[in-house]
């Protein structure tokens, strides 16, 4: 193969080069590079490149060309002398018989490497072979079509092995790709092969015919001290992770620039009003020029160069409220070497202050509204209700508020809610607090009693009265207040006799001729719906209205679960005291207590929290003991299952049959657990759907 045969005619361009003549040209022509002359130096230019920056000004494109050092000339006589010199080249210039040629580096090599049997040739091959550098030829597959013993030795491999290698195997994939595709060499690639652990610097350059990559040229360079620059680079790289994790997990924004102010490394964390743009995106370039930079970090990095020591700058304004503090790191030589700017977002420390402000402002008339209502209830008779829930406090202030006032207030709620400790509670909270409470169940004392043990009776007023006369409970309760609970079950008869006591403030005791004043504040309740006994006639109207005064609704117990555990805590501790034991719930046992809907409401929890904590063995209540007693509840009325006896849509058949089977599965295993086991599901599903299934029927199958 003679070397004449790759030397090509340059082409020249310069401002009068015309695009269209020149690309017609290149595409019968195979030229890589056309050149351009200035000051007498000749410049390089990749062909397609200059094409596409051909669109710009000529004089800006040959600016960017000729920032490269110019090409040197070489006789073609000379080519094996500076063979070194032609190989650290893309492209060299050559002067052959009075005219200008050149030649591609990848040609150069193609030709060392052939088998030709030129003395030329034959003598830069053992030229090569006695250089300290690897030359290998691969063709488009990855074999080895020639190669030198130093490339063997570099590789670890022997000539023997040539002919089953594949290179990508050894040098990587990804290098023969990208110089496939962008036809460009690939300098300087540090590569650590498998089978040795050997590391070499490895040029790819690509053998192009016609425009078309049909193999590769590799230039292979042995590192004699691999093995400490291997340990170094290991010991960089940890100190480099752990660099990135300590930036990675501080909350500050952290930058570095060197003296000039360019910015060399930044902190995956920023702050987003500082940046148009990750700063880590912005590595390498100016910060002082960069418009994507807030000016707070301009007049840092600014300051630490002018006084050459610490500098911390704060810039607050309507939207934000930052600090940056600039610190510099000095060379040796006493230089600024490097700046760090660390940066904090006082925004949301600001908005936390305002807060934390107003927070002490209501956390002091919080306290000055309890040490009111301490002083109140110091003074206080009675029991005040245990809770925790907004309902309740809603209910508490109503108290609160109605206790200043001798106004006539109507307790409503399901039965066990609790309404006779709010009638306490109110009697306790009110000026009347010294005075008795009296507390008439109306529904506990027969019809022919009630009268006489509401309003009293004279002396000898029916036979078998008290000789000496009694005194009704409305005038023991004088100053005081009257409870009546269960005023629904009052009968018609005294109902018109008590609204006349309430309207005009005194009673006739039964068989008295002179009525007896009194002065009490007067508190019912019901749990049953007033209105609709008007409306069925089973309760006068006009006593209704009379008693209507201030109505205060308790909620049921499952309406406020999260008084469930501290009630629970309560009656508990009630029970450890009077029995001196030491018994706690699980949190477990809170999820089943909360779970469950007590239709009986606090009376019921109050009884379920003895029954329990009779029933328990050791110290801790967990859920399965909870569990076992619960079992003991109303179960969920039987269903017919297997029988549909109209047409439904099917999800609703299936939610049907899933209650079902999760109905049956709880009935027979007693346990969420093994119910969930036997159905194929999770525990917190059959919990859950369970839970559902309890609230919706308001009773319970365990």
């Amino acid at each position: 193969m003679d070397l004449r045969t790759f030397l090509r005619d340059p082409i020249f361009v310069d401002g009068t080069t015309g695009l269209n003549e020149l690309s017609k040209r290149l595409n019968i022509e195979d030229h890589p590079f056309v050149f351009t002359e200035k000051d007498g130096n000749i410049y390089p230019l990749k062909s397609f490149n200059f094409l596409i920056e051909r669109q710009e000004p000529y004089e800006r494109t040959i600016e960017k060309s000729v920032s490269e050092p110019p090409l040197k000339i070489i006789s073609y006589a000379d080519l094996t002398v500076h063979v070194l010199d032609v190989l650290a080249e893309l492209v060299t210039l050559v002067r052959y018989e009075e005219s200008l040629k050149y030649i591609l580096r990848e040609d150069f090599l193609l030709t060392m490497m052939s088998t030709g049997a030129n003395s030329e040739i034959a003598w830069l091959r053992s030229l090569f072979a006695s250089i300290p550098r690897g030359l290998m030829v691969v063709d488009i597959n990855y074999a080895v079509v020639n190669s030198n013993a130093e490339a063997h030795r570099m590789l670890r491999i022997s000539e023997a092995d040539l002919s089953t290698l594949r290179m990508q195997d050894i040098l990587g994939l990804n290098n023969f790709q990208y110089v496939y595709n962008t036809q460009t060499s690939l300098l300087n690639q540090f590569i650590t092969t498998p089978s040795s652990q050997a590391a070499i610097l490895v040029d790819f350059v690509p053998l192009v015919m016609y425009q078309v990559v049909t193999g590769f040229a590799l230039v292979l360079q042995d590192l004699p001290t691999v093995e400490g620059i291997a340990m170094e680079l290991d010991s960089v790289k940890l100190i480099n992770n752990d660099l990135e994790a300590i930036l990675s997990t501080i909350y500050d924004e952290i930058i570095v620039v060197d003296a000039r102010g360019k910015l060399l490394r930044a902190s995956d964390h920023y702050i987003t009003s500082q940046w148009n743009r990750p700063p880590n995106t912005l590595i390498g370039h100016q910060l002082l020029k960069l418009k994507k930079a807030d000016e707070l970090l301009h007049k840092v990095v600014r300051e630490v160069q002018k006084k050459k020591r610490k500098v911390s700058l704060m810039q607050n304004d309507s939207e934000s409220h930052r600090l940056s503090v600039g610190n510099p790191i000095f060379h040796k030589s006493g230089d600024i070497e490097r700046i760090v700017i660390t940066s904090r977002d006082l925004t949301e420390v600001s908005r936390l202050q305002t807060e934390l402000e107003q927070t002490r402002k209501q956390s002091e008339n919080y306290r000055e509204e309890l040490e009111r209502m301490r002083e109140r209830v110091t003074q206080a008779q009675g029991i005040l209700p245990i809770y925790t829930s907004q309902q309740m406090h809603e209910v508490m202030q109503e108290v609160e508020r109605v206790a200043q006032f001798s106004a006539t207030v109507l307790l409503s709620g399901e039965s066990g809610v609790g309404k006779e400790i709010i009638a306490n509670a109110i009697h306790s909270l009110s000026e009347r607090r010294k005075e008795p409470l009296i507390k008439i169940n109306c529904a506990a004392i027969p019809e022919s009693l009630l009268e006489s043990e509401l309003f009293g009776y004279e002396r000898g007023a029916f036979s078998g009265a008290n000789q000496h006369g009694k005194t009704g409970l409305i005038i023991k309760a004088h100053k005081g207040c009257l409870f009546l609970d269960e005023i629904s079950e009052m009968p018609l008869v005294i109902q018109g006799k008590l609204l006349r006591a309430i309207q005009e403030r005194e009673v006739y005791p039964v068989g008295a001729t002179q009525p007896l004043k009194f002065d009490i504040q007067i508190i019912v309740s019901t749990n049953r719906p007033l209105a609709e006994l008007v409306a069925q006639g089973k309760f006068r109207e006009d006593l209704f209205y009379r008693i209507n005064v201030f109505p205060i609704e308790i909620p049921a117990l499952r309406e406020r679960k999260e008084d469930i555990t501290l009630l629970a805590n309560f009656f508990l501790l009630q029970f450890n005291q009077l029995y001196q034991c030491n018994l706690r719930f699980s949190s477990s046992a809170y999820d089943l207590l909360e779970a469950y809907p007590f239709p009986g409401n606090v009376r019921e929890l109050q009884n379920l929290i003895q029954r329990i904590a009779i029933k328990n063995d050791g110290d801790e209540i967990s859920a399965l003991n909870v569990e076992r007693v619960l079992m003991k509840l109303d179960p969920i009325a039987t269903r017919q299952t297997g029988r549909f006896n109209q047409i439904i849509p099917l999800d609703q058949a299936f939610s049907q049959v899933e209650t079902e089977l999760i109905t049956l599965a709880m009935k027979q295993y007693h346990s969420t657990t093994k119910a969930a086991k036997a159905l194929g599901v999770s525990q917190s599903t059959i919990s859950r759907k369970y839970r559902q299934i309890v609230n919706k029927t308001g009773k319970q199958q365990l």
